[in-house]
């Protein structure tokens, strides 16, 4: 007589904290205790630290996880390199959890950020969403929002306020990600939410912000982030993000909360952020852009807004010195040897030029 047939049943998803770290300990050490003490903690932290300190930092680290969750693993190395996306891929490949979640050293969770991402990938039983990202909150964890609304401004609450201000401040000013950058594909791969999510209050993304992002690890790993990219790495987040977004969903959940502390550390100059900025933007296009034609003239056109808008900013803010508009205008002319090379050779050219551009010849 046959036994009769049993379900085997799904284990529960599971979430790692993987960050990318340089010289920050302190606000690093209050982001991965909040984690632990997540309402739905993860399984593991992984953390890849490029500070000269950073064997000291994996202690302090490690006396936190062992006194808050020790049945938390923890992998703590040195960072293969001083960037924010190659030591982004280091943390994936060494992660083991499904979801990782790939949040800034000074992102801040509120209590239930987690549970309410979670719920999310837990009910997703398609598969069809790869990554979601948190909700900025203008008050860290803990802190009452009478308290936080006297010490932060809720831009986007301002925003909201006047379509005016907001075309204005997006569009005009290049202030929000789809005005600054270019989508390989001619167009985002935003689509509709899955009836199986009807009941969670999320909304298809078209880019990530890198200080909020959570993935699925398979498609982190099938697409890692870009490892041409070092020191500076504006549109690191915006480029990942997009590739991940051609194999599945990216959702913002509004019910999960995130401050994000904006920690000081070792900044560049104007010129050099500007500089880099434009210039990553060149060198993506033409590592995946399928269409190489009209990636460059979309660059072009694009270019053209950003050192006028540059320069007016600039003059805006009586820099006579003209740092901003000098910066994107060495990207635009840097920009031709770009398109000439191959993509393959920009992946060592570029992080060298990068260091010219930063320290100097």
């Amino acid at each position: 007589m046959a036994e009769a047939a049993t379900d085997t049943p799904t284990p529960p998803l599971t979430w790692g904290l993987t960050i990318a770290t340089k010289d920050r300990l302190e606000v690093l050490r209050r982001c991965v205790e909040l984690a632990l003490t997540q309402s739905w903690p993860p399984v593991e932290v992984v953390v890849a630290d490029s500070s000269a300190d950073w064997a000291q930092h994996a202690e302090v680290i490690g006396e936190i996880v062992a006194r808050v969750r020790p049945d938390t693993r923890l992998v703590y190395m040195q960072g293969e390199a001083p960037s924010l996306t190659v030591q982004r891929n280091q943390a994936a490949r060494a992660a083991e959890a499904d979801i990782l979640f790939m949040i800034d050293d000074d992102s801040l969770m509120h209590p239930d950020c987690a549970a309410e991402i979670m719920a999310v990938y837990a009910a997703d039983t398609g598969r069809k969403v790869a990554g979601i990202q948190a909700s900025e909150s203008p008050h860290q964890p803990g802190q009452g929002i009478e308290g936080a609304q006297k010490t932060n401004i809720n831009v986007d609450g301002v925003r909201k306020k006047s379509a005016l201000l907001h075309w204005v401040l997006g569009k005009l000013l290049m202030m929000n990600k789809t005005a600054v950058f270019i989508p390989y594909d001619k167009t985002y791969h935003e689509g509709a939410v899955p009836p199986e999510l009807a009941g969670f209050k999320v909304v298809p993304t078209a880019l990530f912000g890198g200080f909020r992002m959570t993935f699925r690890r398979s498609a982190v790993l099938a697409s890692p982030f870009e490892p041409a990219l070092r020191y500076y790495c504006p549109i690191e987040d915006l480029d990942g993000s997009y590739r991940i977004s051609r194999a599945g969903l990216l959702l913002t959940c509004h019910t999960a909360k995130l401050h994000h502390f904006v920690s000081a550390a070792g900044r560049l100059n104007r010129h050099q952020v500007a500089y880099l900025l434009s210039l990553n933007l060149a060198v993506m296009l033409r590592r995946h852009a399928p269409d190489q034609g009209w990636a460059r003239r979309a660059y072009r056109r694009r270019m053209a807004h950003r050192m006028a808008v540059d320069l007016l900013k600039d003059l805006g803010m009586r820099r006579f010195g003209l740092p901003q508009s000098r910066g994107s205008f060495a990207a635009w002319r840097q920009a031709r040897a770009v398109w000439s090379m191959a993509p393959e050779a920009l992946e060592t050219w570029y992080p060298a030029h990068q260091e010219r551009i930063v320290k100097g010849p």
